[in-house]
């Protein structure tokens, strides 16, 4: 399979310059090494009875007003949104949000929102029919957890729910992310820096890596700062969402940029703007769809040009990454590899992404 190309650095070198003025103080990610549980206040608290009307991330009604209860559940004991969007993203897994009244093979005495299990370790029936208590249950067994907020998320559920396969839950993340950020209220910042998250749903494939390179397509550079991900054979069309909180600061061409609290630009190429679902000046938050892979620009095909410049970062964790200028390259870029492993998770997993390079 041909790798895909991207686009030469000198259309975005210029771009965060343009942000190093008014730098935003920055605190860490949520994930990895060095993780802070104290990053984050309170989750916000969600009225049930002023549910969207319009469903979110194709939940809706009773859906929604579920997840406002485990929001809810979450906030009342002092968790975050972290924790919010775990319960709700388990839930999803679970059982669609729906308080279900029967179980399934795997567990036939299961109910309701978490699929509980008549073991005694989740209360009665009743309380497992309950979506403020059974979602309360969860959260208190999430916090016996040793590190959960240090965990991928569906791993951190996986500990609590036992189950079989510990990545069940990952595609719910990006759903449970939109569902809790818009019921949260537009505009509201629960946690600075937000939460990072994979571009494209599991099981994408990389296809170009960072660093110089022997082949390209006309127009596109030698030196490539970034990564190519894409789902081979169908790649294009493909939800690409976006990896960190932050504000929409570039959309022109087939770039759109989004500025991390934290003050590093994350940069999404070869979209088209008619398939782009954000504009400048908007806050999105980590797990929210911005737009759909595309081939618009100099490339060989559909897939998501993935790049992270760091002019004006302030985040300690990512200022330690070796920059591209240390290795011959465009100055300001680090290597998106590096800057997921610095929090502890994989951008190209083994066994969920294959390197087609």
């Amino acid at each position: 399979m041909a790798k895909q190309g991207g686009i030469g650095t000198a259309a975005v070198l210029a771009i965060p310059l343009i942000l190093v003025g008014a730098l935003i103080a920055g605190i860490l990610l949520i994930f990895g090494p060095a993780q802070q549980a104290g990053a984050c206040g309170p989750g916000t608290t969600v009225d049930p009875t002023q549910i969207p009307k319009d469903a979110i991330a194709g939940y809706g009604g009773d859906q929604l007003t579920n997840a406002a209860y485990i929001m809810n559940a979450a906030s009342a004991l002092g968790l975050d949104r972290a924790a919010q969007i775990i319960g709700v993203m388990t839930a999803m897994g679970e059982s669609s949000l729906r308080v279900v009244d029967h179980g399934d093979t795997a567990g036939p005495d299961s109910r309701g929102l978490f699929q509980q299990r008549d073991n005694g370790a989740w209360g009665s029936l009743a309380d497992r029919m309950d979506p403020t208590i059974s979602a309360t249950n969860f959260f208190k067994a999430l916090q016996r957890v040793d590190g959960w907020e240090a965990l991928p998320p569906t791993i951190a559920a996986h500990r609590v729910q036992g189950n079989a396969d510990p990545y069940h839950y990952e595609k719910f993340y990006a759903a449970a992310a939109t569902v809790v950020g818009t019921l949260a209220g537009k505009g509201v910042t629960v946690c600075q820096s937000g939460y990072l998250v994979f571009p494209l749903n599991p099981g994408y494939n990389m296809t170009d890596d960072y660093g110089p390179r022997p082949f390209r397509v006309e127009g596109a550079s030698t030196w490539h700062p970034a990564d190519d991900l894409q789902h081979y054979p169908n790649p294009c069309h493909d939800p690409v969402f976006a990896i960190t909180d932050g504000t929409v600061t570039y959309l022109a061409g087939y770039q759109l940029s989004i500025k991390s609290p934290d003050g590093y630009t994350v940069s999404y190429l070869h979209m088209y703007l008619n398939e782009v679902l954000v504009k400048i000046g908007q806050q999105v938050t980590a797990g929210e769809q911005v737009g759909a892979t595309g081939d618009n620009g100099p490339a060989t095909g559909c897939h998501l040009d993935l790049r992270i410049n760091v002019v004006g970062n302030t985040n300690p964790t990512v200022a330690a990454l070796p920059r591209s200028e240390t290795i011959g390259g465009p100055a300001g870029w680090v290597n998106p590899e590096q800057f997921y492993d610095a929090f502890g998770l994989t951008l190209c997993a083994p066994d969920s992404c294959r390197r087609e390079y």
